[in-house]
């Protein structure tokens, strides 16, 4: 039997520059939950660019994090 994928959330995480500290990069963290799951990388990685924009502190990271359940 075939396995079956269900997007069922999807969030956007940025990684945002907080400098070297202690010889060690710090990341301030910004999450934003409920997502359309049928949202196209492009328009994510857009809106995580413009929301970075609004920041004090560099973009250094995008991340799409997906919950996915596997049914058959």
């Amino acid at each position: 039997m075939a396995i079956e994928t269900v997007k069922e959330k999807m969030s956007l995480k940025l990684e945002l520059d907080g400098g070297i500290i202690d010889g060690k990069q710090k990341i301030h963290p910004k999450s934003f939950t409920q997502i359309k799951a049928t949202a196209e990388d492009q328009n994510l990685y857009n809106a995580a660019t413009i929301i970075a924009s609004l920041q004090q502190k560099n973009l250094l990271k995008v991340q799409k994090v997906e919950i996915t359940t596997l049914t058959e």
